[in-house]
């Protein structure tokens, strides 16, 4: 998923351009509660305060413990950091709103993030949860059934008035606030604003050159009034001896917050180990955004087999002859040849000791 922020840059009678100091720097500022700009953040209404004194009357049920937990739980928002994000129905950002409030007047610019990209860069996904936005005419009521709902911390963080629907808001939450480093490969395109400095423009450009990035240039369409953008540049990042396009296909791609795994299918010729070494380390290079595991197949032919758990008979024999290696993020700079072979082996010869 792609999320938007709109950026403000240089604000006139202010000498900072911090906007682009933390987009060099691969971060982002997560804010707490208080210092956003919507005065009924995580406004809701409290149904649990009201019917805790009759459980006690009619149940004779302690209700100290559950006071002190909402007591807590009310003061640990005043922890949590918030980033908020935009999201358009095309695929760039189009909403003339957003680039009027919080562009500058489109003397800003816009990033494009990959979300789960965001989210990964996190040392633990427990650190971060994401949320849309829900829109409502009255704040949410928070019972006690809530406390034990998986959609409690949406329901209560994440519900604003109407009057901020053209938002589109997306949100990421975080157990605290602060400035958070991110991925670089996060980052994916940045949209210039109508009015902004050539000058700034131009710096984002050079200090991005080594970074899969591109550039756009917002403009009016005629006869109308939408915005469309411009490619205006592209840089890519210089990887000596890419492979070519010829020699292999990716076959699947697995996202986990810590690991990637590719399935990719092998055009090669030599498939000895240490050809498949040399393989496995450049498509590391070119493709993978965190340690990765890379399963190496040879025939197209057990792709529906893949993630398919378990397997039998020809099923399982079809998979093990074209798996012909796995490259794991714990051993880079090694290869397991037939690793499905090698285990179903392993485990007949146990099998016979036994």
């Amino acid at each position: 998923m792609i999320g938007y922020k709109y950026r403000a840059n240089a604000i006139e009678g202010k000498d900072s351009t911090r906007d682009i100091e933390s987009l060099l720097n691969d971060e982002i500022w997560a804010s707490s509660f208080r210092n956003l700009n919507d005065p009924f953040e995580a406004t809701y209404t409290d149904e649990i305060s009201k019917v805790l004194p009759i459980f006690n009357q009619v149940f004779n049920v302690n209700i100290s413990d559950i006071q002190k937990n909402w007591k807590e739980l009310m003061a640990f928002k005043d922890k949590l950091g918030i980033y908020s994000l935009s999201t358009s129905d095309k695929d760039f950002p189009d909403n003339e709103l957003m680039w009027a409030h919080y562009a500058n007047s489109h003397k800003g610019f816009c990033i494009a993030y990959d979300v789960e990209k965001l989210e990964d860069s996190e040392k633990f996904s427990l650190d971060v949860n994401r949320m849309t936005i829900n829109y409502s005419e009255k704040p949410p009521q928070i019972e006690i059934t809530d406390i034990k709902s998986p959609n409690f911390i949406i329901k209560l963080f994440g519900t604003k008035s109407p009057v901020w629907q053209y938002e589109k808001e997306i949100r990421l939450l975080y157990t605290n606030y602060g400035m958070k480093k991110y991925n670089p490969f996060a980052l994916k395109a940045i949209y210039f604003g109508l009015n902004m400095d050539k000058q700034y423009q131009a710096q984002i450009i050079e200090k991005l050159e080594n970074r899969d990035v591109k550039f756009y240039k917002m403009e009016r369409k005629d006869k109308s009034y939408n915005l469309v953008p411009t490619l205006i540049c592209e840089n890519q990042r210089k990887i000596e001896n890419k492979l070519s396009s010829d020699q292999y296909e990716i076959l699947k791609i697995e996202h986990n917050h810590t690991v990637e795994n590719f399935h990719v299918l092998y055009k090669g010729i030599k498939k000895d180990k240490e050809s498949l070494i040399i393989f496995s380390s450049k498509f590391r290079e070119q493709y993978a955004t965190k340690p990765s595991n890379i399963n190496i197949y040879d025939n197209k032919a057990c792709i529906d087999l893949i993630g398919k758990y378990p397997l039998y008979g020809k099923e399982k024999t079809l998979f093990a002859n074209h798996l012909i290696a796995l490259s794991m993020f714990e051993t880079p700079d090694d290869i397991w040849l037939y690793p499905d072979k090698y285990y179903r082996l392993n485990n007949r010869i146990l099998g016979n000791s036994l």
